[in-house]
């Protein structure tokens, strides 16, 4: 509001300088007031509009994006409409020094409005419009005896005026950017932190720096009172501390994450036993910058001594699973593999000894190869539902859903992981039979119109780049209505099964044979050079139909109505060269059929 304030202050004082100005020059002192009396007015409003009053806006602010644009562009129109209108009242035969008082204070003013209006392009294009078109028009009109091409003049200045506000928007929208980035990220880390069900700490050298909430409470801190303080203070024995900082240090250097755990103290002075890992920040800077989680695990380590008693009871729960249970050693080859159900699949028993990503990844596992794997189980973290192929011999390999947590020995180092692997061999086949059946004919096995539609955009994509051409060929078959109606739906299957292998072993072997539906079937050919290439296709295409069909109808050859069409030619669209190609198609039937339209 103060700034609203002081721009609304310093207009009045351009006003009132001009209008003294001017009154030395031009005897109108009824003009000029109304004039002064006017911009007072609208200023007064464009104060009122830049910051309405509770009661005005119904007790909220104003947030509408569309309401807050058509009240910047109407402000900008009665703030400028009425600095425009200070040519209407100069009197024609104005002096020299009028006129240049006033193309100076309009010239400011536009300036002024360039920077002020900077957050909008529109709401300035209809401030400078406002503005300057009475004094262009005058201008244009009657040109002052001193200024003959002022007209000219006030045209550049306008594109002057333009191009500045464009650079001061553009800078506007960058700053807003950049600021707008920075608290967005530093809010959504601390939100990202807060959110943690593990304590988390941000150290420089051993005192803290961020904390979440978390750290706060298991520690039973205020939220402030985490700043600078000492690691070693959070610590319950002074022992642990030396023992656990050149632990950590040892790892860090090795570029590996330290694990470990010990007791830690609360302010209050209540001790609990937390798992605490600690990572460090690469930075360019020589102090040590490490990320600390923690982990209360005072109730689970209680817990573990009750878990003890009903061992027992577990263990046969255990047993009735058709999961593996598998431990690996430090090293992280498999050393520990039992199958519990009675009777149960040995398979992945006969691995020991090896890695886990020693084992092909499966095709499903998109962008996870063995060294990310590897990467996976080096972090020392959990994870869970890793899909992961083990070959069976001559048998369809095993797929396996693979589940793992680190294990500790009884000084808090890294021992292993354990897990379980879930067979979902079978789950995986149902999805590709699925997948399959969602992009192929479910008579003859050959792709349907989606998988076409798929292939052509990639053939048509690549002959784009490398400047080849590519065919389509729509073949439908002659009277097929009639083989229906004669010898019945189920033998009219049979007779589009014998097409199908027929137009698959008359074709090269990067080309595809589709079916539409129906008795209509499409070949694509990739990377032709020519016309006469997919002639020859699809006369051979046309013979092999015409060869009889021993079954059911001995002796009974087929004929085919051709269509022939070429990227780029005919078409430069997928569909595009199907309506080509169908096009051509019809037009061989209307001809009597067993012919080739190209």
């Amino acid at each position: 509001m103060s700034h609203a304030l002081r721009l609304h202050a310093t207009g009045q004082l351009t006003a009132l300088l001009c209008v003294i100005v001017l009154s030395t020059q031009v005897d109108a002192p009824t003009a000029l007031a109304t004039w002064w009396v006017a911009l007072t007015t609208s200023q007064a409003v464009l104060l009122i509009m830049a910051h309405p009053p509770t009661w005005w806006q119904g007790g909220a602010p104003l947030r509408d994006p569309l309401l807050r644009h058509y009240f910047s562009a109407a402000s900008a129109l009665i703030g400028g409409g009425t600095w425009g209108t200070l040519p209407l009242v100069l009197p024609s035969d104005a002096p020299a020094l009028a006129l240049a008082t006033q193309y100076a204070v309009l010239g400011g003013v536009t300036l002024a409005g360039a920077s002020i209006l900077s957050s909008s392009r529109t709401a300035f294009a209809v401030f400078i419009t406002a503005t300057l078109l009475p004094l262009f028009i005058q201008t244009l009109a009657d040109p002052p005896p001193a200024l003959p091409h002022g007209s000219l003049l006030l045209g550049l200045f306008v594109l002057f005026a333009l191009v500045l506000n464009s650079l001061l928007h553009s800078t506007h929208r960058r700053v807003v950017r950049r600021r707008s980035r920075g608290a967005t990220q530093l809010e959504a880390q601390q939100l990202m932190l807060d959110n943690a069900r593990e304590a988390i700490v941000l150290t420089h050298g051993h005192r803290i720096q961020r904390w979440n909430r978390s750290f706060a409470d298991v520690m039973r801190l205020p939220h402030h009172a985490a700043r600078h303080r000492s690691l070693r203070h959070c610590l319950a024995d002074p022992e642990d501390w030396q023992r656990h900082a050149r632990a950590a240090l040892e790892a860090f250097d090795r570029g590996t994450t330290y694990q470990g755990v010990t007791r830690l103290r609360r302010r209050d002075g209540s001790d609990f036993w937390a798992e605490i890992s600690g990572r460090r920040i690469v930075t360019g800077t020589s102090r040590l910058q490490a990320v600390w989680v923690a982990a209360d695990i005072s109730n689970r380590l209680r817990e573990d001594a009750r878990d003890a008693l009903a061992h027992n009871q577990l263990r046969k729960l255990v047993e009735q699973s058709s999961d593996w249970y598998w431990q690996t050693d430090c090293e992280h080859r498999l050393m520990h593999i039992v199958h519990h159900r009675a009777g149960g699949d040995e398979r992945l028993c006969r691995n020991v000894g090896r890695t886990w990503w020693q084992f092909p990844r499966s095709d499903r596992s998109p962008g996870l190869s063995g060294t990310q794997l590897r990467e996976i189980f080096e972090g020392r973290q959990g994870f869970r539902d890793l899909r992961v192929t083990v070959p069976d011999g001559m048998r369809p390999p095993l797929h396996l859903h693979l589940s793992g947590t680190p294990r500790l020995d009884d000084h808090g180092a890294f021992a292993g992981y354990h897990g379980t692997a879930t067979d979902v061999t079978e789950q995986i086949r149902s999805t590709e039979r699925i997948h399959h059946l969602a992009y192929h004919d479910h008579l003859t096995g050959l792709p349907n119109r989606r998988l076409l539609s798929d292939r052509l955009n990639q053939a048509i994509a690549q002959a784009r780049r490398n400047r080849e051409r590519v065919g389509i060929i729509l073949l439908d078959v002659d009277d097929f209505k009639r083989i229906n109606d004669l010898a019945g739906h189920s033998t009219g299957d049979q007779i589009l099964m014998e097409i199908a292998d027929r137009l698959r072993h008359a074709v090269r072997s990067c080309d595809s044979v589709a079916r539409l539906e129906g008795d209509a079937f499409v070949i694509l050919l990739p990377g032709l050079d020519q016309l006469q290439d997919a002639e020859q296709v699809a006369a051979k295409v046309l013979t092999a139909l015409h060869e009889p069909i021993q079954r059911p109808f001995p002796r009974s050859p087929l004929g085919a109505s051709i269509g022939i069409a070429l990227f780029p030619e005919d078409a430069d669209t997928a569909a595009g060269l199907l309506d080509v190609a169908d096009m051509r198609m019809q037009r061989a039937k209307r001809r009597g059929g067993q012919r080739i339209e190209g």
